[in-house]
Order: structure tokens, then C-alpha cells, then sequence
């Protein structure tokens, strides 16, 4: 098992998946499968060899996104180029790019994974093997407004600090961010995580996991 995601990411990082039909797959596709709705969460892309990013903009809602609805940001300037505004988080995304070497990020309101990072444990005990390989540790982070620039250094900091341990980060009460190499990569990251979280809550209900991977856990 541990090859086969291993494969699986070395063959993400090597394909060229960095769209904007990619990127409104994965809005619409994690929307259809809860992980947000209609009008939250917010995704992007860095766009190849330049320094500007595509982001999804704000007020439309993940049914109905369309590629020439995403809002083109430049990453040092935060100028943006569309017919639309950009989503609140786009400082974020920014901030996050230029303090990591990512190049897409998914924020989702994944609800198992919330309900496990505001539980009285608040810990993700290592009880999945492809999620250990695919999310990391997660790193738990308190809330701030969104959209301000108090949540935007604190998420990205924490992405800077973990380096290659982590790709996601939880932000109590609010969401998940994931990053990855491409868009196809960062929405691995959530979908792993809330597949733990939804293992971790079905032990709580027979008494909490007996058997784990490591000792360490994230909280």
C-alpha cells in the first residue's frame, strides 16, 4: 500500500495538472462531496513560471464556477486581474506561496476533520497508513477573522515551520488548508484527512483507538 501512494504522488508531481479546468473540477467536485458549501471554502493555483496565481473569487457559488470566473492575483503586488473579486482568503493563498515552495492550495470546511480538531482530544492519532503518508502531521491552529491579515500569517507560518511534515493546516472553528504540489496533490491532502477523522471519530464511539501507528499525535 505504501508503494502505490507513493506512486501516486511522484506521478502528481510529475504531470502537468495545473489548469483552471482542473482547479473548477476540484471546487465542484469537493463540493458534491461536502466539503464545502455553496459559497465557501476558496482553491487556487500558482500559474507556471510566472508570479501570479489563479484563485476562486468571491460570491459564486461551487455549482455554478466557471473558468473565466477565477480572479488572476499576482503573488508579490496582491493585484488582481478579472471581472470578479477574489475570494476574502486571497492574502492567504499569497502568503502561503511565498512561504512555501507549493503550488495550489485547497481550503474546505471539512466537517469531520473540524469536529476532531474542536473535540475535548483535539489530537489526530496516526490510525490510517495512506493518510500518515499522503497529510503528514496536521497542525492545529486557533482562529482569527477571515480574510484578515492576523489568519493569513498564522496559517502560513505554520506551513513555513512544518515544511515537508505537514500539508495541512486546521484552523479551529473556521476550516482546513491543504497545499501540494498541484491542485490534484492539495485535494488528496484533504480527502485523507477527513478520511482519518472520520476513522478516529467511529473508534471514539468504541472507546478511542487501541492500536496505532506511532505514539506522536497532532494538537
Amino acid at each position: 500500500m505504501f508503494i502505490i501512494f507513493v506512486i501516486i504522488l511522484v506521478s502528481f508531481k510529475k504531470t502537468n495538472v495545473n489548469n483552471k479546468k482542473a482547479l473548477i473540477n476540484c471546487v465542484k467536485d469537493l463540493y458534491r462531496m461536502g466539503f464545502t458549501s455553496p459559497v465557501s471554502g476558496n482553491h487556487s493555483i500558482k500559474i507556471e513560471n510566472t508570479k501570479w496565481m489563479w484563485i476562486t473569487p468571491s460570491g459564486v457559488p461551487s455549482y455554478n464556477l466557471r473558468e473565466e470566473d477565477l480572479v488572476k492575483v499576482h503573488l508579490k503586488t496582491g493585484r488582481s486581474l478579472g471581472r470578479l473579486k477574489p475570494s476574502i482568503e486571497w492574502y492567504m493563498h499569497l502568503s502561503i506561496y511565498k512561504k512555501s515552495k507549493v503550488n495550489a492550495i485547497v481550503h474546505t470546511h471539512s466537517p469531520y476533520t473540524l469536529g476532531v480538531a474542536i473535540s475535548v482530544t483535539n489530537q489526530f492519532q496516526h490510525v490510517l497508513e495512506e493518510a500518515k503518508i499522503v497529510v503528514g502531521d496536521p497542525v492545529i491552529v486557533s482562529n482569527k477573522p477571515s480574510g484578515s491579515k492576523e489568519l493569513a500569517d498564522i496559517v502560513s507560518e505554520a506551513f513555513g515551520h512544518a515544511g515537508e511534515k505537514s500539508r495541512a493546516v486546521i484552523i479551529k472553528n473556521h476550516g482546513v488548508v491543504a497545499v501540494g504540489n498541484n491542485i490534484h496533490e492539495a485535494r488528496a491532502v484533504v480527502e485523507a484527512l477527513e478520511e482519518w477523522a472520520k476513522i478516529l471519530t467511529i473508534t471514539k464511539i468504541f472507546g478511542g483507538p487501541r492500536d496505532v501507528l506511532d505514539s506522536s499525535a497532532a494538537s
